[in-house]
């Protein structure tokens, strides 16, 4: 499609009128401006990725946790076997 084309589409508007509109369909085509169903597919997906973020990070303090818990049952234990030792002895 050539330039008088595209000025008749635009029924005789101005070089800048056609020059707006080639640049909006441009800018449509490369993502730069989007729709509003695509803004709110972006903002739910960002929304369900916060929240998935935010099921592991309770995941992770979880395992944290539990970790510790089983360093000190570890201590515990080593405390207890060197006190039988000692006593055995």
């Amino acid at each position: 499609m050539g330039a008088g084309e595209l000025f008749q589409l635009f029924g005789g508007a101005g070089a800048g009128v056609v020059g707006v509109c080639i640049l909006v369909v441009v800018l449509f085509i490369t993502g730069q401006i989007t729709t509003k169903g695509q803004l709110d597919a972006a903002k739910t997906q960002l929304a369900e990725m916060k929240q998935e973020r935010d099921e592991w990070k309770k995941t992770a303090e979880l395992e944290r946790a539990r970790g510790e818990a089983g360093v000190i049952t570890g201590q515990i234990v080593r405390d207890v076997m060197v006190s039988l030792r000692k006593e055995l002895e």
